[in-house]
């Protein structure tokens, strides 16, 4: 198969549009991952200059708290209202904020294997306590489920060559789909969870794109949660 040539349309979920079924995916890039990797490490080898894909992997920084922080400019908005509903042109689009991340674990986790799990920091911590709240969960792990749960989080295979495995399918969820496109205040899926994948396995849970995972035997939670990121 020729690297570079075109996509090819393929029947699927569009994250922008929900994740029932009968909708369209815009494309989905059909080679194989070494192909993908490779054209997104173009900006590397000076094999192709692309400002924008430059200017999303300049926002990557780790700090010496271990935190990968990111800024967002699309994803600053009021939490009273819940702009990536409705109609017309001030409506944002979720895709601007799902493709940055998607971009950076892209290079940041290249060639591993990973889970990758969302979650809302206000829903634990108000802003002056989200520090504290993040340290406490890199240092546990990640944030566990209710008790009873049979499982240690919901996460996702990360999957950027596939739309409706990527980090979108979790901003379509908060924000667009009932009930929590409804929520106020509104807030931003802030606090992001990357995973080693061989790590977990998977056990029975929800019905949409999240699957619950189970730590294996023999594995170790903290060293197991290979990275937190951190938007705005």
């Amino acid at each position: 198969m020729e690297s570079g040539r075109k996509f090819e349309k393929f029947p699927g979920r569009d994250p922008e549009r929900g994740l029932g079924g009968g909708e369209r995916e815009p494309s989905i890039d059909l080679r194989s991952e070494h192909e993908i990797f490779t054209d997104h490490e173009r900006i590397d080898n000076a094999r192709d200059v692309d400002d924008e894909l430059a200017k999303l992997r300049d926002t990557l920084s780790e700090d010496s708290d271990g935190i990968i922080h990111l800024a967002i400019e699309d994803y600053r908005y009021d939490f009273s209202t819940n702009p990536f509903v409705g109609m017309g042109p001030e409506v944002r689009r979720t895709y601007a904020i799902s493709r940055h991340l998607d971009v950076v674990f892209l290079h940041r986790f290249m060639y591993q294997d990973i889970l990758v799990c969302g979650a809302r920091s206000r829903e634990y911590t108000d802003e002056a306590g989200r520090a504290a709240w993040v340290a406490r969960v890199s240092e546990a792990g990640g944030v566990r489920p209710e008790d009873g749960a049979n499982y240690d989080f919901l996460a996702m295979k990360f999957a950027p060559y596939v739309a409706s495995d990527t980090t979108a399918a979790w901003l379509t969820l908060y924000h667009k789909q009932e009930p929590y496109s409804r929520d106020r205040p509104h807030y931003p899926v802030d606090v992001w969870l990357i995973y080693d994948a061989s790590a977990y396995e998977q056990v029975d849970g929800v019905g949409d794109f999240r699957h619950a995972y189970r730590l294996r035997d023999g594995y170790s939670r903290s060293a197991s949660l290979l990275g937190i990121a951190q938007i705005n």
